[in-house]
């Protein structure tokens, strides 16, 4: 019981570990204790590593950690990659054989299945790249419209010397423009956008179905297991079972049937990780975002909660200084909002925005009368999101289909 108590917190914990370092940074977590562990993680236990290591070592031992980490966390290395693929070869390697003799034969159908699509899936996100490119930056600028929120034109690329196309990000680990960025995965070694999110959605439904169904096959086996030990008629199965014996008798079971008990512990243990990404990429979805935007779309959240953001309430081309050009992309939606935030206080007359921004310069006459244009924002749902065209037309951009223009809005 000890030893079987002991795997299961070690895979508890580093599947907790695991979603606090990649989720905790989330604007949904930002104020809950999963946001507080993902700073302890990231901020504070850095900093007292660096307090420690300045008055006993001299930071010799944070300069070593420095380089080592700036590796692990800042190159496009193959290392978790290696580690992930690792871990699915070993585990099946291990339970497939064990399991095979003993499921039916519908099962031996599906079993090779489940196994290979995860493998196709990662394969294609990781060699599928969404970079821009002189060849196709033209194509890039005409494929989204700036929503003048979130995304503004005029924006440029210093690395890349060239303007960004809306919803793009530079990523420092690929060295280039990624299109409809996401993130960067470090599962994949590889940026998640425009032209492999498909595919990265693939690979969290087939690991999730993988996962799932492996960890029924166990529990299917290992209660052949229980029966085998412990028959129908025995006196332990016929009275009520305490907590306590129970847990001991899924220790005895899992000892005697080691191969597809341990595997059968991993995979029941992380298919909830592997299910939480998969839901919280189905909720970008039904929102109209990827994650690179929602971080964006929860600043404004808190600017707007703050009462520093403002909306321009007549016709744009009443100010010259907000008439942005038209845009030439196809998306069936656009949108004439214009969105501002300030230092707390309304624009006033003769105010300029910064190039490039949607920050309000307010004139050096302090005295300037209120511009009545603008009012102040005062929930996120004055806020349009042309980029969310309702969670079907959604999904079929996700995957490339052509979304149907009569039931855009």
């Amino acid at each position: 019981m000890g030893l079987l108590r002991t795997i299961a917190i070690a895979i508890l914990g580093f599947s907790a570990f695991v979603f606090v370092v990649l989720f905790g940074r989330l604007p949904f977590f930002r104020k809950t204790p999963i946001g507080l562990l993902h700073r302890i993680v990231w901020i504070h236990i850095p900093n007292g590593i660096l307090f420690i290591d300045s008055r006993l070592f001299g930071g010799r031992v944070l300069s070593c950690w420095s380089r080592a980490g700036s590796y692990v966390f800042y190159e496009n290395h193959p290392l978790v990659l290696i580690f992930f693929t690792s871990l699915l070869i070993i585990g099946e390697v291990i339970f497939v054989p064990s399991a095979w003799p003993r499921v039916s034969v519908v099962d031996r159908a599906c079993i090779p299945v489940a196994v290979a699509f995860p493998y196709i899936f990662l394969y294609l996100s990781v060699i599928t790249k969404s970079f821009i490119t002189p060849e196709n930056h033209d194509q890039e600028m005409k494929r989204y419209p700036y929503d003048k929120v979130i995304f503004q034109p005029g924006h440029r690329c210093t690395t890349c010397d060239f303007l960004k196309p809306a919803r793009s990000k530079h990523c420092s680990y690929c060295k280039g423009c990624i299109a409809r960025h996401d993130h960067h995965c470090i599962w994949l070694t590889n940026c998640v956008g425009l032209n492999n999110y498909q595919y990265f959605l693939s690979l969290l439904l087939s690991l999730s179905v993988m996962l799932a169904y492996g960890s029924f096959l166990g529990y299917t086996i290992l209660s052949q297991t229980y029966d085998r030990l412990i028959p129908r008629t025995h006196p332990v199965r016929l009275r009520k079972q305490s907590w306590t014996t129970f847990f001991n008798i899924c220790a005895t079971v899992v000892a005697a049937d080691a191969r597809v008990g341990g595997v059968t512990m991993l995979m029941f243990m992380t298919a909830p990780l592997a299910f939480a990404f998969l839901v919280y990429h189905i909720y970008l979805i039904w929102a109209g975002m990827t994650t690179n935007e929602s971080a964006k779309w929860s600043d404004w959240k808190d600017d707007v909660a703050d009462g520093i953001a403002f909306k321009l309430i007549r016709n744009r081309s009443d100010s010259p200084l907000l008439a942005f050009p038209q845009s030439t992309s196809s998306w069936p939606v656009t949108s004439d909002q214009v969105l501002v935030f300030t230092d707390g206080e309304p624009p006033k007359k003769g105010h300029r925005v910064e190039k490039g921004s949607n920050e309000v310069l307010q004139p050096r006459n302090p005295d300037a009368a209120i511009d009545p244009r603008f009012v102040q924002v005062q929930s996120m749902k004055e806020i349009d999101n042309i980029y969310d065209l309702g969670f079907w037309n959604n999904l079929r951009h996700v995957f490339k289909i052509p979304a149907r223009r009569d039931s855009c809005s």
